[in-house]
């Protein structure tokens, strides 16, 4: 609208807001790692992994805690690990109740083209055919699909149509196997 200012950091109450939503941000990522401590022996000792675990509370609305679980090695998790899962993880919060008040609990696999996060998924994932997004254009282009070789120090390497490209892991924005 023609006339209206935004408000800056000058503006009264702005500073308020801005400390309430970072703290809101620590709040969640403090419930998400609390969580992921509490649930990881539990889902270990089951010969699976922990691969995520989001909070995300809106302002208005219900809470929902995400939590993504695969099987380590070939094959993945079945349909009824997840659920026996859901169950077992279900039961263990409402005991120890690291989150408080009510919340959707949605537990599933990462999926079949996955993101990857972080050193450990470039090294996991060798020889899988992934896409890689990067902030700034290599090679004139901003997307790379081919066969993800490894890591190398910080260092993505990933072969495109014969060709080695290497990739800092600074310079990925998004990564995801591929089909």
């Amino acid at each position: 609208m023609a006339g209206t200012k935004e408000p800056g950091p000058g503006v009264p109450g702005t500073r308020k807001v801005q400390e309430r939503v970072i703290r809101t941000q620590e709040d969640q990522g403090g419930i998400a790692a609390r969580v992921e401590e509490l649930i990881t022996p539990y889902v270990t000792a089951q010969g699976l992994e922990v691969v995520e675990v989001e909070y995300h509370r809106p302002a208005r609305g219900r809470a929902t805690l995400r939590i993504y679980l695969d099987r380590p090695g070939v094959g993945g998790i079945t349909l009824e690990e997840i659920t026996r899962m859901s169950r077992v993880i279900g039961e263990l919060l409402d005991v120890h109740d690291p989150i408080g008040p009510s919340y959707t609990l949605e537990v599933s696999s990462p999926g079949l083209t996955r993101e990857l996060k972080g050193p450990r998924d470039f090294a996991r994932y060798a020889g899988r055919k992934v896409r890689l997004t990067s902030r700034r254009p290599v090679d004139g282009r901003q997307v790379h699909r081919g066969i993800l070789k490894g890591l190398e120090g910080d260092e993505v390497l990933l072969e495109v149509q014969g060709a080695l490209l290497r990739l800092s892991l600074e310079d990925i924005a998004k990564a995801r196997l591929d089909l």
